[in-house]
């Protein structure tokens, strides 16, 4: 229908929405859940908090190729 508006099925926290960059010269094919996802050197993404818990992320992370940012 013409000029009405989608409602919202969901709805999340902020909070639990990060910002990982890639500070690496690398780019990355990252494995996530729900499929790959590649981040290019010197890029950012916005994702859900809980992908910091994969094991490949938090390696990244660890290393200091990837930074957070909430």
């Amino acid at each position: 229908m013409k000029g009405r508006r989608d409602k919202l099925t969901w709805t999340h926290d902020k909070r639990e929405v990060v910002t990982l960059s890639n500070m690496s010269k690398r780019n990355f094919i990252l494995e996530l859940p729900t499929g790959r996802c590649r981040l290019d050197a010197g890029r950012r993404m916005q994702t859900m908090a809980s992908l910091l818990e994969q094991p490949a992320i938090r390696k990244l992370v660890d290393q200091g190729d990837l930074t957070v940012e909430r």
